[in-house]
């Protein structure tokens, strides 16, 4: 029988302090990666495939700069997904991969689709810059976090240079 616990998080990893973006105080980089799963007690192992999950989800990070301090959750499987949209407030069905909440310095994956992506069609590298596109312009506006992703390689993505001149 499966043991089954809300929302117990597991921590998996730390980011490397040398490969985060620092800010000009070069204060100590604390982001985590997290990983959420409905279906394993706390303290217990992640099962196999979110574990594949976070290694995928680890390559593709990498990629980019990152803001420091930052939480990146994985959300496993998906009815910890189903929870999660449930609990933000939006439509359990909602076709999207990943949501961040810049207050909370946070940004939640859903983890199932990360080695099944084809269903949407979307890439995970560009699911990763249309959230980093969301940190970088410190906005929740999703047509102007997707304009600045679609120009890719051409962005600097570095979030030390980003400034919130909205307030």
């Amino acid at each position: 029988m499966k043991k089954t616990v809300g929302w117990g998080w597991i921590l998996l990893l730390f980011l490397a302090t040398g490969t985060c973006a620092q800010t000009r105080q070069q204060e100590a980089d604390r982001s985590d990666i997290r990983i959420v799963s409905s279906f394993v007690a706390a303290g217990e192992p992640v099962p196999e495939d979110c574990g594949r999950q976070a290694h995928v989800f680890a390559e593709s990070l990498v990629r980019y700069p990152r803001p420091n301090s930052w939480h990146w959750v994985l959300v496993c499987d998906e009815a910890g997904w189903e929870r999660f949209l449930r609990l933000s407030g939006r439509w359990e069905g909602d076709p999207i991969y990943a949501s961040t909440d810049l207050a909370g310095r946070a940004t939640y994956l859903r983890g199932a689709k990360l080695l099944t992506y084809e269903d949407f069609g979307v890439e995970l590298d560009n699911v990763m810059r249309h959230e980093l596109a969301h940190i970088r312009l410190n906005s929740t506006d999703e047509a102007e976090a997707e304009a600045l992703s679609r120009q890719g390689a051409e962005v600097n993505w570095d979030t030390k240079q980003t400034q919130n001149t909205g307030n």
